[in-house]
């Protein structure tokens, strides 16, 4: 398939149209050839801009594979193009098949490229940080929850468990306060400056979980002094009981933050390149290949 041919199959040089117009399209093929067409998403960029297309392919006369192009809308940001297309997609139950690099101009290629492995690379080392979170965590739990001379703890497995949702609650509204907080700076973030205040944000939150798990202990243990002395061997949680459970808390806990994190970081991305710098218009970038190729 040649350059011009792929071009064609997708919305490239075309007029924007309505999603609308695109599901009358649809409705009306399948009226007519008896099937349902398949409708394939994606983005380009040129003439500094992200372009969302779709690609409406089906059985026509005969059986033949039919294609039809549309051109959706185009955006200056890259992260308005990509929330517009995956919106669209999650839908109508359309396909998303990302940035096509071959339409798209090398320049802003390069540019796209560069955005999505510094974001790429902050999603992970924020959940290599989230992960050593954890395992601190469960050190805390090691070390603080006791028990009596028969092993039985002093905190239940509930108790721990609802320790655990509070301190993790606390990170996401960190996350939250480090959002809003974007709308209230006037001098230029980077990723390493957000990856710098999430990890005093887990710090200050690990800190706080192990004040409370030794304060619940101390709580605990006097209410079971104050009480008859019998009621101290009723049946409670052992400490290996209760550990386990929190291990098992923090496991499932850390892959839920893990997908939150790449909301954040998302959104962080959003917020850094709110403003990108608009590449040359598709006419310039022709003038310069035209002048590169008589050289």
């Amino acid at each position: 398939m040649t350059e011009r041919s792929e071009k064609q199959v997708y919305g490239y040089d075309l007029e924007p149209v309505e999603i609308s117009d695109v599901l009358s399209f649809v409705e009306s093929r399948q009226e007519v050839y008896g099937n349902k067409p398949k409708v394939n998403l994606s983005m380009y960029g040129d003439a500094g801009k992200w372009h969302v297309d779709a690609a409406v392919s089906y059985k026509g006369r005969e059986g033949r594979d039919e294609n039809q192009p549309f051109l959706l809308k185009a955006y200056k940001q890259l992260w308005r193009a990509e929330k517009y297309a995956k919106a669209l997609a999650e839908e109508h139950g359309f396909s998303y098949e990302g940035l096509n690099p071959k339409l798209t101009n090398e320049d802003m290629y390069l540019q796209y490229q560069k955005r999505k492995l510094a974001k790429d690379a902050f999603t992970k080392d924020l959940q290599n940080e989230m992960e050593q979170h954890g395992e601190e965590l469960l050190k805390v739990v090691e070390t603080q929850v006791v028990g009596d001379e028969n092993e039985q703890s002093f905190l239940t497995k509930k108790e721990v468990e609802q320790l655990i949702s509070e301190q993790f609650n606390r990170i996401e509204k960190g996350f939250e306060h480090l959002l809003n907080s974007l709308e209230q700076q006037s001098k230029k973030r980077t990723f390493a400056d957000y990856c710098d205040e999430m990890k005093n944000l887990l710090k200050e939150c690990r800190q706080h979980f192990k004040d409370s798990i030794i304060e619940r202990t101390v709580t605990s243990k006097q209410k079971l002094d104050d009480k008859v002395t019998g009621l101290r061997n009723d049946v409670r949680d052992s400490i290996t009981e209760v550990k386990d459970s929190a291990k098992s808390t923090v496991k499932q806990t850390i892959l839920y933050m893990n997908e939150r994190l790449k909301d954040f970081t998302n959104a962080i991305d959003q917020k850094l390149n709110e403003h990108e710098p608009v590449q040359l218009d598709r006419k310039q970038n022709k003038a310069m290949t035209a002048q590169m190729n008589e050289r």
